[in-house]
């Protein structure tokens, strides 16, 4: 079995799949939207239309592959999406700061004695 993937390199894989999907979804549409009569280009648009629908269909498996992927890293993996970054980091242990002090003026009678 492969090593558990990154959320970074999820995110690029996320990214990638989403922009060729477009992609191959312009290039469809840009070919349906020519306009010649010519057995040769009819016969081009043909082929492209085929290609590219093809890549798009592709495309959409990648991303069912990596929403499976997804799912097993989240069940069985170590994928810590509720990761804190720095700032929650930061702002959690100010707040344990803050209540050890409030509990600390409460168990001393402080707040009450200053609300007098």
């Amino acid at each position: 079995m492969e090593s558990q993937p990154s959320s970074k390199a999820l995110h690029y894989r996320i990214t990638t799949n989403v922009s060729q999907l477009l992609q191959r979804f312009e290039n469809i549409m840009a070919t349906a939207t020519t306009e010649s009569t010519s057995h040769t280009s009819t016969a081009v648009e043909t082929y492209q239309l085929d290609v590219e629908s093809t890549a798009l269909v592709r495309a959409a498996e990648d991303i069912l592959a990596l929403t499976r992927t997804m799912k097993e890293t989240w069940l069985f993996g170590k994928l810590d999406t509720l990761g804190e970054d720095e700032a929650d980091v930061k702002r959690r242990e100010e707040l344990e700061v803050n209540a050890t002090a409030i509990q600390k003026a409460i168990e001393e009678g402080g707040l009450l004695k200053a609300a007098k």
